[in-house]
């Protein structure tokens, strides 16, 4: 069985525990905040996938990537921190703090992220958090809309877009926004797979292949 395959069985065993005990959308917030985290500190991954970092420390790592232990103000250090202890061969003396937060959607996380290592699968997390994000938005009819622009949009610009996508779709929108100066000016959206390029940038670039076919 292929990686995608395996992942794919985990996303959707969590999903459908989760959406049976009404536990999905704490579910989505945690993983949504762990991967955003991975994607700032990229040497999380370096971190989750080697062989010298023990199972609790990789545990302790994904529960502050998951915004699930405050004790640590910040992920970078204690990524860096980690590293440097396999590099060096020294044992983590950091002690294990009490996690305050006992709610139902907690526990069922935490047993999930203690198999999926426990199998030895740290190695799929990104393509599960994918995953489960794909389905849960799908279940609750959510589109996840990525809006660029050459220069930060102001919030409630941003909510008069989001509210014209949700009037034609009949759908929940999602908003990520994206800064691109490269664009010059104008914006992209990206709605599922269907991209809606209105950038000066694209505009140049048409009015430049016009001028050179003539």
């Amino acid at each position: 069985m292929n990686n995608g395959s395996i992942a794919t069985r985990y996303s959707r065993a969590l999903f459908e525990e989760a959406r049976e005990q009404s536990l999905d959308r704490h579910i989505y917030d945690y993983v949504t905040m762990l991967y955003d985290n991975m994607n700032t500190v990229p040497e999380m991954q370096s971190a989750l996938i080697s062989p010298r970092i023990n199972i609790e420390q990789k545990f302790r790592l994904l529960l502050i990537g998951s915004g699930l232990e405050t004790n640590t103000s910040n992920l970078k250090q204690f990524v860096e921190k980690l590293l440097a202890m396999f590099k060096s061969g020294l044992k983590d003396k950091t002690e294990k703090q009490e996690d305050r937060q006992q709610m139902p959607a907690t526990d069922l996380y935490k047993r999930f992220l203690w198999l999926v290592l426990h199998h030895g699968r740290e190695n799929l997390f990104r393509v599960i958090i994918l995953i489960y994000k794909d389905l849960y938005r799908e279940y609750h009819q959510i589109d996840h809309v990525v809006f660029e622009t050459a220069t930060e949009m102001p919030e409630s610009i941003q909510k008069k877009v989001a509210d014209k996508i949700h009037t034609k779709t009949g759908r929940e929108v999602e908003m990520e926004m994206r800064v691109r100066p490269e664009l010059i000016g104008g914006f992209c959206v990206l709605i599922g797979d269907r991209l809606y390029d209105y950038s000066y940038h694209t505009r140049l670039q048409n009015i430049r292949k016009k001028l050179w076919n003539k």
